[in-house]
């Protein structure tokens, strides 16, 4: 499983001890506003988090690649998730992230994006990814707009219409 290095994340699959720390990011309503399926209650988020890391890890297990543990270097901190992922609604491998408060607005989501991003471009050679986003998540969309995807449509998605955005690889890489 693979580990990338930002300037100032690592990138590193998950592991189950990871379940508490990511269980109190989701517990936040704020951190789960725009998320299809979102917890409301710290019980809640921990449901979730039981079931989302082992579906995680499983992710990287089936497909080789997936969803990372996002760590902050300075202070070894779970911030969130961020990778690939595989979406069979939409037949395609999307970018996807979710950062714990003290880390929004501060170009974090971006960095890990685009490393992301030239992951599945340069190691996977997939010639295409994907980012969604709840329509009222401007944030998130500026994010897709910075790592160079566009806005193709605003398609159903689980519960809610979402924002699409895509990027082909270009020839040579990112």
């Amino acid at each position: 499983m693979t580990v990338i290095e930002t300037p100032r994340t690592g990138l590193r699959p998950f592991v189950p001890e990871d379940i508490p720390a990511y269980a109190a990011i989701r517990a936040k309503p704020e951190v789960v506003h725009f998320i299809s399926g979102g917890a409301r209650t710290a019980e809640q988020a921990a449901a979730v988090a039981a079931r989302v890391v082992p579906a995680f890890i499983q992710h990287w297990r089936e497909h080789g690649y997936g969803p990372w543990a996002m760590i902050e270097k300075a202070s070894g901190q779970l911030m969130g998730h961020m990778g690939l992922q595989f979406v069979p609604e939409l037949g395609a491998v999307e970018i996807l992230y979710m950062l714990d408060t003290p880390f929004w607005g501060q170009g974090y989501a971006t960095e890990g994006a685009l490393a992301s991003r030239n992951h599945a471009f340069n190691a996977l050679g997939l010639a295409v990814v994907v980012a969604i986003a709840a329509i009222e998540n401007k944030a998130s969309q500026r994010v897709m707009r910075k790592i160079g995807l566009t806005f193709q449509t605003l398609p159903p998605y689980r519960d809610m219409t979402v924002a699409l955005y895509a990027r082909e690889r270009a020839s040579g890489g990112c």
